[in-house]
């Protein structure tokens, strides 16, 4: 491997930052968002549901428009690290729009809830796609980019325990017994803490992987350009069935130890601290496994173990919900080592694109496998919210109907599951294996293309 493609410990943690702070509003938006629309703000579950799809459809617009934008940035830091700085404030105040309660009437309450979350949604767009990207322009060899993506995976959840696991504990801690204005608060803790992991991310990282040559901005060509790539197609349908189970058991976590389990808040922050925890370590396992074992056949097995996990916990008596959690923080090791596979991947994908097309539309391919990481996580509420409804659950409410409390064990377990099994069946047809990615790479390197 050339000297210039090995990236330093302080740069692959830099990097890693980027993504923690990403995912504070990712995970929340998984976890915590639709908790807090029909148990706080007061949305119906239906209502709830229905806007995180809409909302998000938005994402088809803008983050194409995102990526091709990236793409045509030149500055003297490079194409993607300049909007690390540009967007992270911005960013750190949707945190908290999107988690205040206006004094409103309900239909002004819902006027806010969408134009917040659209807000929120386009400054994650804004920052997350060039970060994203930049993990590509950092080195363009497969091993080390796995590497890369093993220690982001296995910092992210340093972010996501502070949208997730620690925002209720500390929402109840500043403001007890206000619980809206505790959460409003935290997140504007949290907001600040985001800027400054993303300035550091900029800091700490260099931009060596540029294009082949600079065009001008053409959204229409690049796309086309992109769905020329097969293995990016191929990746799109695996990328949204797994966020839209990762969605429904992550998006199910709170529902389920209120209302199944009959526990509270202390119970809430163990299921969620130990999944970070264990999406840590299972990030970690991700290099050494996927050095050792085929991506593709790891990638189809792991996801298959966990849609069986997840079919188990359906049977267990609530009484024994120390086995769930045992089990559920198996699942998460497995997803953790799982999201750094699914992202060395996406990046096989990109310089298998610029190997067939001679174009490297990084941003524009990144945008196009977010927007449907941001799809699956749509769908994935919109059927959370949909379950909820169909099994009348009821919003704000304390104790729920037999029907509800069997909705809501079903989001957690065997619905996700089914999404999984899509999720592990769909990577059957990828085929950029390590020596053919090999291959590819040299051939990039010396200047070699698929129909040269």
């Amino acid at each position: 491997m050339p000297s210039g493609d090995k990236l330093s410990i302080k740069e692959k943690v830099g990097y890693s930052l980027g993504d923690a702070a990403s995912h504070i509003v990712f995970d929340s938006s998984v976890a915590i968002l639709a908790y807090f629309y029909t148990d706080i703000y007061g949305l119906p579950p239906a209502v709830m549901g229905t806007m995180f799809l809409l909302v998000r459809l938005l994402d088809a617009i803008t983050d194409p428009v995102m990526g091709a934008i990236a793409d045509a940035t030149s500055t003297r830091w490079g194409r993607f690290r300049p909007w690390l700085l540009a967007i992270c404030v911005p960013f750190a105040v949707s945190c908290v729009l999107v988690y205040s309660i206006p004094d409103f009437s309900d239909r002004g309450k819902v006027v806010y809830a969408v134009a917040a979350y659209i807000f929120m949604t386009l400054m994650y767009t804004a920052i997350n796609i060039p970060y994203c990207s930049l993990g590509a322009a950092l080195t363009s060899d497969p091993r080390e980019n796995l590497s890369l993506q093993s220690w982001r995976f296995a910092i992210t959840p340093i972010g996501g325990a502070l949208g997730t696991a620690l925002i209720l504990p500390l929402a109840d801690l500043l403001y007890p017994g206000d619980r809206a204005t505790g959460i409003q608060v935290s997140m504007a803790i949290f907001g600040v803490i985001g800027c400054l992991m993303f300035i550091i991310c900029f800091l700490t990282t260099k931009e060596r992987v540029q294009p082949i040559k600079e065009e001008n901005l053409n959204i229409a060509r690049d796309v086309k350009i992109l769905f020329r790539n097969e293995q990016w197609r191929i990746l799109s349908v695996y990328n949204f069935m797994m966020l839209v189970a990762v969605v429904l058991r992550g998006g199910a976590v709170v529902y389920y130890v209120n209302t199944v389990l009959n526990k509270g808040a202390d119970v809430i922050t163990v299921f969620m601290l130990g999944a970070m925890f264990a999406s840590m370590f299972g990030s970690i396992l991700a290099k050494p496994f996927g050095t050792r074992f085929c991506k593709i056949k790891l990638s189809f097995w792991v996801n298959l173990l966990i849609a069986v996990l997840g079919v188990l916990c359906f049977f267990v008596p609530v009484q024994y919900w120390i086995v769930v959690l045992v089990v559920h923080l198996i699942m998460c090791i497995i997803q953790g080592g799982n999201g750094a596979l699914q992202w060395s991947m996406i990046t096989d994908a990109n310089n298998y694109g610029e190997w067939k097309t001679r174009r490297r539309i990084t941003g524009m391919n990144v945008a196009a496998n977010i927007f449907v990481i941001k799809l699956g996580v749509a769908v994935g509420g919109a059927i959370l919210g949909w379950v909820l409804a169909a099994f009348d659950y009821t919003s704000g409410s304390t104790v729920q109907s037999a029907s509800a409390v069997q909705g809501v064990a079903l989001l957690f377990t065997v619905i996700p599951a089914l999404f999984y099994i899509l999720t592990a069946l769909s990577i059957k047809f990828y085929g950029l294996t390590e020596d053919r990615m090999n291959g590819i790479v040299t051939d990039l390197k010396s200047g070699k293309f698929a129909h040269s």
